[in-house]
């Protein structure tokens, strides 16, 4: 991207240098060829960093007002470095992203919901890179910084995917209007962040508002409350097990079933044994087929599909299995997480279950409602471990209930082995730390 158009960011001004930027980057340990950084203001302010990005070889930096100092010992460093003054660093990063957007002519597909984000997002890029070139996000890079931070590395590629993300209301709006989607879905509608959403009726609102403006919103037949949301003023594209004439499904180490479309059948095998991987392929050949993809690659994208690192990734020991499903946590993923490993066949089974965080005044419902689950479901575990203190009621319960559990207030009292020679779910929000728990090869 050169300066000139950089500067078209309102209010900014060029102090030195000129030329072209390759990449932009939110670190000084993230350098890619000619690099801008962005130096934003957080627990601590990125502009302390810039002198030491100099030094790394960055080509060029954002700067507020104020910093004259780091200013002239950057140009005193390397006269030719590029320096762009801004009102607001993380502000010029999202107006700049706007910038961009107004001038791609591409296929722009956004996605957002409750949880299943980031593994639909890995679905649909390992379909749609057997046709095109794909800018996607990295990992979970879905907020207001990391989706405009995505979409101004944008270089040609064929398809812009991107993953928003929110927990308060008017969010996805945000980041909505700042990369103008032209293909939208939403996952699901659970309760994660419901302490700040209030209700699941205003999760949906929230949700599904990433649709307005779009031209395609891919809606999901097997979300309870999706199903029957009336999304106004585009073409609506349903998709769903009960309503795709999905056939002969086989459910083991792979899953395989066959879908029929223009009246030639094909068989899809996803490399996963968990069933919801379903649902997140039919979206897949939907969005592959708007692009005018041919079946047979789509076929081939969902084949080489694989989960990502801490959602229900599968680690193999010896004879027991470890499955790491730690990055976060709602209700619906946990009891979706324990019905998967009741039902693996597997030596030695024990769950580590940790607090569901932001959940607010439903708190205390919903982790209770866990122990139920448990309960009715008489899921035999030879050991239940809790951690955290929404899980304190919990344990009270299902040991009530004459289960073999344990509780502790944080994952520094819990076994650092307790993994040992074990099979073991593992399962809360991020925050609780339950990733330490891990082999330390696998942490």
């Amino acid at each position: 991207m050169l300066v000139k158009d950089i500067l078209e960011i309102k209010n900014s001004k060029r102090l030195n240098g000129n030329g072209e930027i390759d990449y932009f980057s939110i670190s000084t340990n993230n350098i890619k060829g000619k690099t801008l950084f962005i130096p934003l203001k957080g627990t601590t302010d990125g502009h302390n960093y810039i002198l030491n990005g100099v030094e790394n070889g960055i080509s060029g930096f954002f700067v507020e007002k104020s910093y004259d100092d780091i200013v002239k010992k950057a140009i005193s460093i390397n006269k030719d470095i590029i320096v762009i003054e801004v009102e607001d660093c993380l502000k010029a990063l999202q107006e700049l992203a706007s910038l961009v957007r107004g001038k791609l002519k591409v296929p722009v597909i956004a996605l957002t919901g409750s949880y299943g984000k980031t593994s639909q997002k890995e679905m649909l890029y390992s379909t749609l890179e057997t046709e095109f070139n794909v800018l996607t996000s990295v990992g979970n890079f879905n907020n207001h910084i990391g989706m405009p931070l995505t979409l101004v590395n944008y270089h040609n590629e064929d398809v812009v995917l991107l993953e928003l993300g929110s927990n308060h209301m008017e969010e996805i709006a945000f980041l909505r209007d700042i990369c103008k989607p032209t293909i939208t879905l939403v996952t699901s509608i659970g309760t994660p962040h419901i302490g700040n959403f209030k209700s699941l009726k205003n999760t949906l609102k929230e949700k599904t508002s990433i649709a307005q403006g779009s031209d395609y919103f891919l809606q999901n037949m097997d979300d309870n409350l999706l199903k029957d949301k009336t999304i106004k003023n585009m073409a609506v594209i349903k998709y769903g097990v009960n309503i795709d004439n999905v056939r002969n499904i086989t459910y083991g180490d792979k899953i395989k079933y066959t879908v029929n479309e223009d009246g030639t059948d094909y068989e899809i095998t996803i490399n996963s044994d968990l069933n919801y991987l379903v649902n997140y392929s039919l979206c897949a050949i939907k969005i592959g087929l708007i692009l005018g993809m041919d079946m047979e690659n789509i076929v081939k994208g969902i084949d080489s599909f694989r989960c990502g690192n801490s959602r229900m990734e599968k680690i193999i020991i010896g004879n027991h299995i470890i499955i790491n499903d730690c990055y976060n946590a709602s209700y619906e993923t946990i009891i979706s997480g324990l019905d998967y490993f009741n039902n693996l066949e597997a030596e030695d089974k024990i769950v580590v279950i940790g607090d569901i965080l932001e959940l607010g005044k439903l708190s205390k419902k919903i982790h209770n409602d866990i122990g139920v689950y448990i309960y009715k479901q008489d899921m035999a575990f030879e050991e239940i471990h809790l951690v955290g203190a929404e899980m304190k009621k919990v344990y009270q319960y299902l040991k009530g209930k004459g289960f073999n559990v344990f509780h502790y207030n944080s994952v520094g009292e819990v076994n650092p082995n307790i993994t040992e020679n074990k099979s073991v779910y593992l399962k809360a929000s991020n925050g609780i730390g339950l990733k330490n728990l891990l082999p330390k090869n696998e942490n």
